[in-house]
């Protein structure tokens, strides 16, 4: 049985219910005294009121029905056969620095939101920075993968490092579990920095042989920038902190501040040998959006969002005023 058959069904039990209540309420008056004598006494109310309120209720419990079934649709993709897409995340401190403003995280969870609203098909996430992590298998629910894009920070992750090794690893072994006969795409944003984990080549090797194409966002300035050790970084007993007007900075071994610096040939490499596309996240990612969406990069259809939220106003409104508006018998 349905989510909405269910709750039409609790709709109509619920106006029973209040029938029946008026019905007592009316039958315990008559038992009581006549109606002329309990006028002189008590507020009784006028004989459309309970009419009203059934009306009231009815609507209201139909508003959340209706509600709640537009709310589930809105979630759900438009074209659940497309293209299977990973968006690989970099999660390392380096994500922190701030040569694109306000700061390349930032720039990195727009791009990530706006490109998980259109494509179409199952997208997963995958974060990275020391190692690697799935934090969203693949799935048709926007909302889910939003919610996971919006958390991604360093500080979540806990491993220091940046290894673009495990993040393709992770991202090949989740599509793998795929459907065999489904488009498959990886979405790189980083800076293309790489300092721990294994060579890069073998990951790519393996996704180009896996027919997956890997199209590179890059996140950064060729000049770079130095790293905060904001509440969001991943912090570890070796970390040395350089204090300068009240902020801390990461430092290397050698006590020198770190600046970390955008990468592009690192990231155009790994693009162009699976067949993808690089694009600087400065200048938008248009370019991926049409090669993952064959051409078609329109935004998913959100209209539903307005519908539900008029829908709860009007259901909100409805309860309220059968509680509250109208005496009670």
């Amino acid at each position: 049985m349905s989510a909405f058959l269910i709750a039409v069904l609790l709709a109509g039990a619920a106006v029973f219910l209040r029938l029946s209540a008026t019905g007592r309420a009316g039958r315990s008056r008559d038992a009581l005294a006549d109606e002329s004598v309990l006028r002189q006494y008590v507020r009784l109310p006028a004989s459309a009121v309970p009419f009203v309120r059934v009306a009231l209720l009815g609507l209201g419990v139909w508003a959340l029905a209706l509600a709640s079934r537009a709310g589930g649709a809105e979630t759900r993709r438009t074209d659940p056969e497309g293209v299977e897409t990973i968006l690989l995340l970099d999660a390392s401190n380096s994500m922190l620095a701030e040569d694109l403003e306000p700061d390349r995280l930032t720039i990195q969870r727009e791009l990530a939101t706006r490109l998980s609203t259109r494509v179409n098909g199952r997208v997963g996430v995958v974060y990275f920075a020391g190692r690697a992590y799935v934090l969203s298998p693949l799935t048709t629910d926007v909302n889910a993968v939003q919610m996971f894009v919006d958390g991604v920070r360093p500080a979540a992750v806990g491993l220091g490092g940046s290894s673009l090794a495990s993040g393709l690893t992770q991202a090949i072994d989740l599509l793998a579990g795929g459907e065999d006969d489904a488009r498959k795409a990886i979405v790189l944003f980083s800076d293309g920095e790489e300092t721990a984990g294994q060579p890069i080549q073998e990951a790519v090797d393996r996704a180009r042989d896996s027919g997956i194409r890997v199209h590179a966002v890059g996140l950064g300035t060729s000049a770079g920038g130095q790293i905060p050790l904001t509440r969001d970084a991943s912090l570890d007993p070796s970390t040395a902190l350089r204090r300068r007007r009240g902020t801390a900075y990461l430092q290397g071994p050698d006590g020198e501040t770190v600046i970390t610096r955008l990468h592009e040939q690192v990231l155009q490499d790994i693009a162009a040998a699976t067949g993808g596309r690089y694009v600087n996240g400065r200048s938008g990612i248009g370019g991926i959006e049409r090669e993952i969406s064959d051409g078609d990069a329109g935004p998913l259809d959100t209209s539903g969002g307005t519908a539900v939220a008029f829908l709860l106003v009007l259901a909100f409104a409805s309860l309220w005023g059968e509680g509250f508006l109208f005496p009670r018998g």
